[in-house]
């Protein structure tokens, strides 16, 4: 395919895309803008991705790939704020970009915004640029305040007013997962959503040998390991995990078995106890805090010594620990897609997860790992015993041979088709057309 815009302004406005992944706002959007960039500048269409800047001592600019780079605008105070905190700069954030294309010189065909943040600035831009907006949530306010604890942070108010707007007013709205495109038509009175999944970058995330992966990673070679990767938070359901694990080890309590968490920034100096980092280890209040609260829960369980906190590892670190463990445990409340599960079947690793939100788009039943009814804390646990005590049930080379058809480029082809769709669209439209 050959693609004919020529340079696109991709906006990540409350989260950079090359900060280290597992805190409280970095997560699958940060990689999804990075690496579709990536995909974009290896098929000759240039993207420069726009971020807040967040520290005085940042670069401004800093190279993604050739023909691909990071831009960060100042926009407000030079720290990090909550992502709730950022939305009354989202015009300065606009302007900052506007004011940064006419210094370089440079011309935008479109602009693609991830998050609703970055589609309130973002539609500043394609109204000032007279260039199409695409724009993609990642994650659903409505949904997200849905699937979570009455007990737990909700979403804005101003954000669930704004979702709605947004996907009416954007040129194109992309979503990973027929059940996200079902669930913004809705709140946008029915507009069409075009979906484009998530993807997965294919020489990074591969097999390795299961002994030598442990011994690269100081992991103990006879355990079961049960991984998980993420943010600490609610929606994440690691209670639920704990929980599931908990009734596991009283049907089956010889075996040794882990459970392994990646994810959370852990503060400057901190030392681990044994395996794990414990609640006060961590640098964000919000996740130390969930922390203590999985703790006590593993405890009042009975399960302490079996679960592992071990904060956030390096993407290029993490298909060693796919290729480590024996199951990838997947119990988010609610998930947009579920980018972790590509990562993990690329690795031959099969994934068990809660049939929530577009999971259904990033884990095949049977094929890479397996979906459980929502909320089924039992069904959850015999289906581990289940997947850990037959190696059958380790689809391996079925899981890689899925995870192909992500490729980072195939997801940056879909999101160009839908851009030449909307030139042809407008074309026909406009008053000089034959």
């Amino acid at each position: 395919m050959k693609a004919e815009a020529t340079r696109l302004a991709i906006l990540s406005m409350h989260t950079d895309p090359l900060a280290p992944l597992g805190g409280d706002f970095t997560g699958g959007m940060n990689v999804y803008a990075r690496e579709v960039a990536k995909a974009l500048a290896s098929l000759g269409v240039g993207a420069d991705v726009f971020t807040r800047l967040e520290s005085a001592s940042s670069a401004r600019e800093v190279p993604i790939a050739a023909g691909a780079r990071l831009i960060r605008i100042e926009a407000g105070p030079r720290e990090r704020l909550d992502k709730d905190a950022q939305v009354q700069w989202a015009d300065d954030f606009a302007r900052g970009i506007a004011a940064f294309a006419e210094k370089d010189g440079a011309h935008y065909d479109g602009v693609s915004a991830h998050y609703w943040l970055s589609g309130l600035a973002g539609e500043i831009l394609a109204r000032t640029w007279g260039v199409p907006l695409a724009l993609r949530f990642h994650t659903l306010a409505a949904l997200k305040n849905d699937a979570l604890p009455r007990d737990t942070r909700r979403e804005s108010d101003i954000r669930l007013a704004s979702e709605p707007r947004l996907a009416q007013t954007a040129d194109a709205v992309l979503a990973s997962s027929p059940a996200e495109a079902r669930a913004i038509s809705e709140i946008s009175g029915g507009r069409q959503v075009h979906v484009v999944p998530c993807g997965v970058d294919l020489e990074t995330f591969r097999p390795h040998p299961k002994n030598e992966a442990r011994a690269r990673l100081g992991l103990k070679p006879d355990p079961a390991y049960i991984l998980s990767v993420g943010r600490i938070e609610r929606v994440k359901g690691l209670d639920r995990l704990i929980e599931a694990f908990a009734h596991m080890r009283k049907e089956r309590p010889g075996p040794d078995v882990r459970l392994l968490h990646l994810g959370g920034e852990i503060r400057e100096g901190a030392a681990r106890t044994g395996e794990s980092y414990g609640a006060e280890d961590f640098a964000s209040p919000a996740q130390g805090a969930e922390v203590a609260r999985l703790e006590d829960l593993a405890g009042k369980l009975g399960v302490a010594e079996n679960l592992i906190f071990a904060g956030a590892k390096p993407q290029e670190a993490l298909p060693l620990y796919y290729s480590a463990a024996d199951l990838f445990a997947l119990p988010s409340r609610y998930e947009s897609f579920g980018m972790t599960a590509i990562e993990a079947a690329a690795c031959g690793l099969p994934t068990l997860s809660f049939d929530v939100g577009g999971i259904s788009q990033a884990v095949s039943e049977g094929v890479s790992g397996h979906l459980i009814a929502e909320g089924d804390i039992n069904a959850y646990a015999r289906k581990m015993i289940q997947t850990l005590e037959n190696p059958r049930e380790r689809p391996c080379r079925a899981a890689t041979r899925w995870a192909e058809s992500f490729a980072w480029r195939r997801i940056a082809e879909a999101e160009l088709d839908i851009r030449a769709r909307l030139r042809d669209t407008a074309a026909l439209s406009s008053p000089h057309a034959s």
